[in-house]
């Protein structure tokens, strides 16, 4: 199997240094699209950056199966990045790749666009027998997962995934992650002179204080935790601010206790508003809904069989964050997320790709759509 590790780097360190912050992806995604012309394929792209204000659409392959009979396997890697990503400058070291310290390096998820790259090419210059594959490079994941949710889903016949969106080792298989809900609350106060007469107004500030106090934040349990990120409020010390805004966020595999810790700060909220005399203006939106795969569902049984081939054994784990995969599983798409070769994500100072890890993961791509198509036969 021809991996050529060259190729993977070259395409990794070419992307890499092209700005793709989540919503302005066009540049890489005209790199890809590139790309993935020069091996035959046609390329297709959806509205999705008109839905949510973004300049691009995702980009969705679909490979033409050389079996009959066989249903489709879906692929995902996102084509965006934190910021800072202007000026990305990567290093070679060995078998690591790492920006300078000022920037990302966006190995999250450009070594995952990059193992689909190379999976692509190995596909064909191996003539690796397969059924339908369908390949999709979302846009916008890093900001609250748009392209995912905004996906052309009639574009998409697979019912099985894997997301390349995890780090090393290869083996290690994410099977479950949480649901996430979001808390906008406007806490409102009276605005007064604070040395000429403080005692006319109402502290808005000190309102949310007292409540944000009282919240249980953090680990909740080991299922569920709580934050609250951001306080945006006052103008000058001089005045008594009026309106203060938080945003925060409670995750948990149990949509019960999700809905309780969302209820717990939004009662604090409110009660600590109304009792000094204010008003709280509160909004919880859902993020995203938690997914579990079982040792029995076919992802799972795929990557089994597919490490097999390569002497390993699953470790399967449970992540605390949200990704592309929660989407497609709340669509019926039954997705894992699996390695890519990245290493402590959205970091300047630690990012990483691990080169060995992410052509590994080509190797197990390929396995995954031998084990398919043999197990397809029985479906």
């Amino acid at each position: 199997m021809p991996v050529n590790r060259e190729r993977f780097l070259a395409d990794f360190l070419e992307l890499a240094r092209i700005p793709s912050p989540s919503g302005k992806e066009k540049e890489v995604a005209r790199a890809v699209k590139a790309k993935l012309e020069s091996m035959g394929l046609t390329v297709l792209e959806d509205n999705a950056g008109e839905k949510f204000g973004g300049e691009q659409g995702n980009l969705i392959v679909k490979v033409p199966s050389k079996l009959e009979g066989i249903p489709a396997i879906m692929f995902n890697a996102h084509l965006d990045t934190v910021v800072p990503c202007e000026n990305v400058n990567p290093i070679v070291e060995g078998d690591k790749v790492r920006s300078d310290g000022k920037t990302i390096l966006g190995a999250d998820n450009k070594a995952g666009v990059c193992v689909l790259l190379e999976f692509l090419r190995v596909l064909k210059e191996d003539g690796i027998q397969h059924g339908p594959l369908e390949i999709v490079f979302t846009v916008a994941e890093e900001t609250g997962l748009h392209g995912a949710k905004h996906l052309d889903y009639s574009l998409i016949s697979a019912k099985v995934g894997f997301v390349l969106d995890s780090g090393p080792p290869v083996n290690k298989v994410i099977v479950q992650a949480p649901s996430q809900k979001n808390l906008k609350a406007v806490i409102k106060g009276k605005a007064a002179h604070a040395g000429v007469s403080p005692e006319k107004g109402i502290n808005a500030i000190q309102l949310a204080a007292r409540a944000i106090a009282a919240m249980r934040l953090g680990r909740i349990d080991n299922e569920t935790t709580a934050n609250i990120g951001v306080i945006r409020g006052g103008l000058a010390t001089n005045i008594v601010p009026e309106e203060v805004e938080i945003l925060g966020e409670a995750r948990s595999h149990d949509p019960r206790k999700l809905d309780e810790q969302i209820a717990h700060m939004v009662a604090l909220l409110e009660k600590e508003a109304q009792k000094g005399g204010g008003s709280a203006e509160i909004e919880v939106k859902e993020v995203y809904r938690s997914f579990r795969i079982t040792e029995d569902d076919l992802p799972a049984k795929l990557i089994a069989s597919a490490l097999e081939k390569m002497g390993l054994k699953p470790q399967w784990e449970i992540t605390g964050g949200g990704s592309d995969a929660n989407i497609f599983n709340e669509h019926g798409i039954k997705c894992v997320l699996i390695c890519c070769g990245e290493e402590s994500p959205h970091s300047p100072e630690n990012e990483r790709l691990d080169i060995p890890s992410a052509l590994q993961s080509v190797e197990l791509l390929v396995n995954i759509v031998t084990a398919f198509a043999q197990v397809s036969k029985n479906l």
